[in-house]
């Protein structure tokens, strides 16, 4: 009985159909059995051509309903089977991808399609919150690192001076103030660039929306690099096109972004003879490239390199100083901008490509 009962209920989908299907072969047989002898007699056909009729209406009626009836019944059992996979969907928390068509059930299959569109959707999100996660447990392990060497000195240094007051000697004195100064300005910077990159990361964040002169605003900020490009044998130049472009942006950030590119040309790229600022009007865009001719950068790492902490250098060190936030903060800005930005490096040139409107909207 038990058995019996299980039967009943794995397949009673199936028994509701083929009970209604025998139901209404049965009432059609029964209709056309009935009804057609009564037209023969009233339109005066033979009774063979009669026969012959009610043959060919009983096989093509019941052909009809055996149809009909197995596509709704296929058409039932995929949204029920589409609820159950659903329903395990939600009880397992899953994100699993619907791996059946519903061949006979165009809208159950239309549900399929939006149930793995959705999943696909969550999925990407949950691999994106992941990676969040991953990224700021990697960001407080660096922060924590960068922070950590120079406030080691700092101390190491000051206790020095602190503890041997007596026997130091000026010079000593003034060697370790000095080192735990330079250390100081080491942290300044970071600190500086965390509140800076924080700022790019923010939702709410306000842009000071100005007009600008492109070309000023490169002539000011490489005449500020004047004197190190000399020291390094660096020529430094601008080309505008057209020679006037008045652009829409947050001067003070996008001069940061400018100094970012240009300190990362002459401080990355050994061997460079000159750093050139362009600026192309394209439409209703401008493109920006900062351009120089030194080493390449590996094409490993032009993918990431705007990434938070990204460094080329194999191991993080201070070899050549910085926070490895410096083209994070100017993807971040020109994000701001409602712009792009990305890297191509050679053998020839490597360049740094800004694109951002000249209107913000």
């Amino acid at each position: 009985m038990k058995n019996f009962a299980l039967l009943l209920k794995h397949n009673r989908t199936k028994i509701y159909y083929a009970v209604v299907t025998i139901l209404l072969l049965l009432l059609f047989s029964w209709t056309v059995i009935t009804s057609i002898p009564m037209i023969i007699t009233v339109e005066g056909f033979s009774n063979t051509i009669g026969r012959w009729f009610m043959f060919v209406l009983l096989i093509v009626g019941d052909v009809g309903i055996l149809s009909w009836q197995y596509v709704r019944w296929r058409q039932t059992e995929s949204i029920l089977r589409l609820i159950r996979h659903l329903q395990r969907m939600a009880d397992e928390n899953s994100d699993g991808i619907i791996d059946w068509r519903a061949d006979y059930a165009p809208k159950t299959q239309a549900l399929i399609n939006v149930s793995n569109q959705i999943a696909k959707n969550t999925r990407q999100i949950r691999e994106e919150e992941r990676q969040s996660e991953r990224s700021k447990d990697e960001m407080i392990t660096n922060i924590s690192h960068d922070l950590r060497t120079p406030l080691t000195a700092i101390i190491g240094y000051l206790g020095l001076v602190e503890m041997n007051a007596d026997v130091l000697s000026p010079a000593e004195r003034a060697k370790y103030i000095h080192t735990a100064y330079d250390k100081s300005n080491q942290m300044k910077v970071l600190v500086e660039d965390l509140f800076a990159f924080s700022q790019t990361q923010a939702h709410d964040a306000v842009l000071n929306m100005t007009t600008l002169s492109l070309g000023d605003l490169f002539a000011q900020l490489l005449a500020s690099y004047e004197i190190e490009a000399q020291e390094k044998k660096i020529e430094l130049t601008q080309i505008t096109n057209p020679e006037t472009i008045m652009l829409e942006a947050d001067s003070d950030k996008l001069a940061r972004v400018l100094m970012n590119l240009i300190t990362n040309a002459m401080k990355y790229g050994e061997g460079a003879t000159f750093v050139k600022l362009t600026a192309q009007v394209k439409d209703k865009t401008v493109e920006i490239r900062v351009v120089n001719d030194g080493a390449k950068i590996p094409s490993k790492d032009i993918v990431d390199i705007f990434g938070r902490f990204y460094r080329v250098e194999s191991s993080r060190n201070s070899k050549t100083g910085g926070t490895g936030l410096g083209l994070a903060i100017v993807k971040g800005i020109i994000e701001q901008h409602q712009g792009s930005v990305f890297a191509t490096s050679d053998d020839d040139l490597t360049s740094f490509i800004v694109t951002m409107p000249l209107k913000q909207h």
